[in-house]
Formats: structure tokens, sequence, C-alpha cells
């Protein structure tokens, strides 16, 4: 089989590679997070987890993605917010 992403535990075939990364969108580099995924998933995670490794990464890039939606929230004029909506500005030094 030809995989999109392979690594020693997660297998990607091209059709669910193309669907997390549209839909995880928020997540700016979808294969270095799934490298690092792999890489806990072959060296630290019990024996279950990785055998469910699919279901957990879903899970994993789902939580992630929407933490880094959240922190990159912006308004109608592009600037970045707070939860609330209030702009986030820089100050100057």
């Amino acid at each position: 089989m030809d995989y999109a992403f392979k690594g020693e535990v997660i297998r990607l075939n091209q059709k669910d590679y193309d669907r997390w990364q549209s839909v995880y969108k928020h997540i700016p580099n979808l294969e270095a997070y799934l490298f690092s995924r792999d890489a806990w998933l072959s060296r630290e995670a019990p024996a279950d987890q990785q055998k469910r490794w699919y279901l957990s990464t879903a899970a994993y890039l789902a939580k992630l993605d929407a933490h880094l939606a959240s922190e990159n929230k912006r308004d109608e004029q592009g600037r970045r917010v707070t939860a609330d909506g209030r702009p986030i500005f820089k100050t100057q030094p």
C-alpha cells in the first residue's frame, strides 16, 4: 500500500491525510505534528494506545486544532483578538 504519511506507528493513506489536512486547518504544519505524535506513540505510549493510534491521534489533533484556533482568533480587520473579542495590541518599547 502507498502511504501519504508513514511513520513507525502512524500510517495514513492519501485520502485520510487529505481529510485531516482540511479538517485541522489551524495546524500550520500537520506533518511535523504527525512526526512528533508518531515518535511519542512508538517510544512512550502504552501498547493499547499504540493499537488505537488512529482514534487517539485524531482526538489529539482536534484538541490541538481548537487550541490553535482560539490562540489565533482574529476580528474582521485581521487583528488578533482575545477570547472575548478585544483586540490585542503590542506595546512599543
